[in-house]
């Protein structure tokens, strides 16, 4: 659901409940503004039932990102508002096992998410610019554009990893592999299941 000329009252004073949400997400080069605080924020105004406060991209020691943390001023502070939240971000394609919770509250946090992540690897020779990383993922876009959303891509040890999230891992990788292998150039690439 997209929002066109939405416009934000400015001045406007509400109470509101505190919520965290955590999405173990990789990112690679996408920015988590763009995926997923922008569209939650304007959906979120337009139901009228509260705001994105902050994001914060969780990384490793190493740099790499390995979740989006969201905090949420919500207008309506019960059960409901968690679950529509929820399933907010799940068309936003949160992966398995993203949790919301209220900031205060005790107990065990809303479990959501359908996606499943798969990693795609292969040598950076193979893909040693910006022009071959953009032919390999439009390659992989054919492929699973209708189940599946390519959530960025990192440079390590040796490889360019790519990341792709939908809700079938199993027809992902068997529509990769399909289309890989039939490709000179990136025949090579490695799958797995992002966990």
């Amino acid at each position: 659901m997209k929002f066109r000329d939405l416009k934000f009252k400015t001045g406007k004073v509400h109470n509101v409940t505190l919520a965290d949400v955590h999405m173990p997400v990789r990112l690679g080069h996408r920015d988590a503004e763009k995926l997923f605080t922008t569209p939650l924020k304007e959906q979120l105004a337009a139901m009228a039932l509260g705001t994105v406060m902050g994001s914060l991209r969780r990384k490793r020691a190493n740099g790499d990102v390995i979740g989006v943390d969201l905090y949420l001023g919500l207008r309506q502070p019960g059960r409901a508002a968690l679950e529509t939240v929820a399933a907010l971000l799940e068309d936003l394609s949160a992966p398995c096992g993203s949790s919301i919770r209220f900031s205060d509250g005790p107990g065990t946090p809303l479990l959501f998410g359908r996606a499943e992540g798969l990693e795609l690897a292969i040598a950076n020779d193979v893909t040693p610019d910006a022009d071959a990383r953009r032919d390999l993922a439009a390659l992989c876009h054919q492929a699973i554009h209708k189940i599946g959303v390519n959530r960025g891509w990192i440079e390590k040890d040796g490889h360019t990893r790519f990341f792709f999230y939908g809700e079938d891992f199993a027809t992902m990788r068997q529509d990769l592999a399909r289309i890989l292998s039939d490709h000179p150039q990136f025949r090579d690439a490695a799958l797995r299941r992002l966990a």
